[in-house]
Parts: C-alpha cells; structure tokens; sequence
C-alpha cells in the first residue's frame, strides 16, 4: 500500500481517537465508543478499499476499473454491515457521535485526496 494511503487512512484513526476523547471528555464513556465506532466503520471501509485497489500490478485499465469497481462495492457492503452489527448488537449506542464521526472520516478522506492529488 502507498505511503500516502497509509497516511490518509491514519489521518481517519487519528480523527476517529479525537473526537472519542472530546465525547468522552464531555458526554462520557458510551459517547466515547460510539463515536470511535463510527469512525472505525469509516477508516475500514477505507483499508479495504484501499487493500483492493492496491492488488492489481498492473497498468491495464480494465483491470485497474475493476479493481476500483470491486473495491468500491466492498466498501460499502462493509459500510453496511458494520453500521447493522453496531446497531444490533450495541444498545445503547449513541446515533449522532455515531453518524457524525462517520462523516468526520468520510471528509478527512475527501479533503486529504484533494491535497493530495
């Protein structure tokens, strides 16, 4: 995997451990865990993605398209199957540090491609 994937990836752990501190400083510890919860559905879904895409050695479009293509559907089918075993299986999760730590990975990824690339 690129060196700058690995840092976009831990940009979003970082982000994720930060704002469970700030919840858990102000809301406690549920708030804490629900809000890393939602950052690791984010940052997984991103190494997968990444672990993906990173397969092919090759230069062929095609299969660099599908590559992308299968990484992509992977994302989210994990994407969605984390969020539903969250929700199932934690009780008293905590939606919005949830959701908003979700979103907080989701901007650090858009924000650090666009610095990047």
């Amino acid at each position: 995997m690129h060196a700058q994937v690995r840092r976009i990836i831990g940009l979003q752990v970082a982000v994720s451990a930060a704002i469970a501190l700030v919840c858990f400083a102000i809301y406690g510890a549920n708030a804490a865990a629900s809000a890393f919860l939602g950052g690791a559905i984010g940052f997984l879904g991103s190494l997968a993605y990444a672990r993906r895409i990173a397969a092919p050695q090759t230069s062929d479009p095609k299969v660099l398209l599908r590559a992308h293509f299968i990484g992509e559907v992977q994302k989210l089918a994990l994407t969605v199957i984390l969020f539903a075993a969250v929700l199932i299986f934690y009780k008293g999760v905590a939606t919005l540090p949830l959701l908003l730590t979700f979103i907080a990975t989701l901007v650090v990824y858009w924000i650090a491609l666009l610095i990047v690339f």
